[in-house]
């Protein structure tokens, strides 16, 4: 008999891509999660991982054995879901966030919702939104505020609604002094020759630099890779390097960056609101969580990085 836990703790070394992240992930030690997955290989007699000196991947078997359990899980979610309903508890509402979000329009839309369902409990993570859907499919989570960028879509599935909250063009970030800067708005073609700070392989646009640069013409040279905007910022106002970023995440304005629109066409990202086809008819606490996020969202002000581009 497989062990439920133990298929938990495969389905997220599947999705985080290492033993080290699904044991951050899990709240356990990267030894624990090694012993649990060494017990279930046990259980399914078969190898389930091909364990490298730096790496570590699923098998074929391995990667049956995910579909499988996450169809497992998300049953077991399910109906602990409708044993609390059939015993009147209002259910938790459960949502995964990208950071910009968590910074910009999730504390307003939480303070929201609490006004229109002050009895609904809320637990946020912040996750990719990869992560997130991943996790809404097995329902671990009934809503996830993601991104999807030009160049690098969101996988379609059919088990997921998206709803595009805001669609913000991507700005370029220089340093203060730079010649760019000058310009009202500025032609990527004109940063070729600079060096690039990109997001890191933890993140789903990770491609995205590399892609809009060869859209505007040019392979870009990547210096740094970072997914957090402060540190961005303070690698731009260096003078190391120059960044794309989109509004949401310049909140917090650098004074040695100058942030500009791009010239002919500037690439976007939108913001989504994910969660399971069919599911807001059945519940009233995530359709009124939507509901506070389009609010928020209408009440967000310009960033710092509007008001430099002005």
């Amino acid at each position: 008999m497989l062990d439920v836990r133990r298929l938990r703790v495969l389905c997220e070394v599947a999705r985080r891509g290492s033993i080290v992240s699904a044991a951050d992930s899990l709240s356990f030690t990267p030894s624990a999660v090694s012993q649990q997955l060494a017990k279930l290989e046990r259980e399914a007699g078969v190898a389930l991982l091909d364990r490298g000196p730096r790496s570590i991947r699923l098998t074929e078997a391995g990667w049956a054995l995910v579909g499988h359990a996450e169809a497992i899980l998300e049953r077991l979610a399910e109906a602990e879901s409708e044993l609390r309903q059939l015993a009147g508890e209002e259910p938790t509402l459960r949502l995964g966030s990208i950071t910009t979000a968590a910074v910009s329009i999730l504390p307003e839309a939480l303070t929201r919702l609490a006004a229109l369902r002050p009895d609904t409990e809320v637990n946020v993570i912040e996750a990719d939104p990869l992560i997130s859907l991943a996790r809404l499919r097995a329902r671990e989570l009934d809503l996830a505020v993601v991104f999807e960028y030009d160049f690098v879509p969101l996988p379609a599935d059919e088990r997921i609604e998206l709803e595009v909250l805001v669609e913000e063009e991507m700005r370029v970030v220089l340093p203060v002094d730079h010649m760019a800067a000058r310009q009202r708005a500025v032609p990527l073609s004109d940063l070729a020759g600079e060096t690039w700070i990109k997001g890191t392989p933890r993140s789903s646009c990770h491609p995205f630099t590399e892609r809009a640069c060869r859209a505007a013409g040019f392979e870009p040279r990547i210096g740094f890779e970072f997914d957090d905007y402060a540190a961005m910022q303070n690698l731009v106002a260096a003078g190391v390097g120059v960044a794309f970023a989109p509004d949401m995440g310049l909140t917090r304005l650098n004074p040695g960056v100058s942030v500009r629109p791009i010239a002919f066409g500037a690439p976007r990202r939108r913001v989504l609101a994910a969660y399971r086809a069919q599911e807001t008819a059945r519940s009233p606490a995530l359709a009124a969580m939507r509901e506070a996020l389009r609010g928020a969202l209408a009440e967000r002000e310009p960033s710092g990085a509007l008001a430099d581009v002005s």
